[in-house]
């Protein structure tokens, strides 16, 4: 079922199971009301899909599902499929939002297709997760079970992990490979060449900062705990230095590229509506 609010112009999907668009087409049709502007061939700007249960990534409450807003869909032309076959692909463009209770996402276009259930990111994508967001040129999200499993970054790959006290611990690198558990982030696997580090470890006595570890290698592996950047682990050419947190340059305290970018970030399901 779609609503279309013509003042608003905003198209709603419901959770039914939607139909599909053929080759080269721009978004998915539920059934036969979908609404076009025959003038010029838009869908109606600011669409707002709600995925159905057997398409999308969910966390483990069903009644919770994930929202994706576009800002335009242009020039398509809508193939209508029976209304009993799933959806199969669809692409958005512009101004993606994406919002789950522990996963959020922005980018400027989106394709995703039922046969592998993979989200496909493209132009400035980035993902946030509780205290941290990934950047890098195209993201894959994978789910499985409804739930988003691991993803994949394509060059030029950050992390940036905020520590309560607001210390940026940082990895970057030319590839990174990441998997969640439950929702959030729990292990990240980064290439590059090389790739590198800014990590402020904690002390195993008292949990205070000691000091920020800025160092690179051929390969870094990143481990979480409670949201938290907890262990880095270097492998082959690893060179470093470690700082005291008293006597950290300025110019040290950031990796090239560093950006973080909450303000971009979707803070409940009901900023997709504005």
């Amino acid at each position: 079922m779609i609503h279309y609010d013509k003042k608003r112009r905003l198209d709603f999907f419901s959770d039914t199971t939607l139909s599909y668009v053929g080759s080269n087409r721009n978004f998915v049709e539920p059934d036969s009301s979908l609404k076009t502007d025959t003038v010029d061939q838009k869908i109606i700007a600011n669409s707002l899909a709600t995925i159905p249960v057997d398409t999308t990534f969910k966390n483990d409450t069903p009644q919770k599902s994930t929202a994706i807003q576009v800002d335009t869909l242009k020039k398509t032309t809508v193939v209508t499929a029976s209304g009993n076959e799933p959806i199969r692909f669809f692409q958005a463009f512009h101004n993606v939002r994406i919002f789950n209770d522990s996963v959020q996402a922005v980018s400027d276009s989106l394709y995703y297709s039922a046969e592998d259930s993979i989200f496909r990111l493209f132009n400035q994508p980035i993902i946030f997760s509780h205290s941290s967001q990934i950047t890098g040129d195209t993201i894959f999200l994978y789910t499985k079970n409804r739930t988003i499993s691991r993803m994949y970054v394509f060059y030029n790959g950050m992390i940036v992990n905020k520590t309560p006290e607001g210390f940026s611990n940082q990895i970057s690198g030319r590839t990174i490979n990441g998997y969640f558990k439950d929702g959030s982030f729990n292990y990240m696997h980064v290439r590059g060449t090389p790739a590198q580090s800014i990590f402020y470890p904690r002390s195993d006595k008292d949990s205070s900062y000691s000091g920020m570890n800025r160092c690179k290698g051929d390969v870094i592996d990143t481990y979480f705990l409670d949201n938290q950047l907890n262990k880095v682990k270097f492998t082959n050419d690893v060179d470093g230095t470690m700082y005291p947190m008293s006597q950290i340059p300025e110019d040290q305290k950031f990796l090239k590229g560093y950006k973080w970018l909450d303000n971009r970030r979707p803070k409940t399901k009901f900023e997709l509506y504005e």
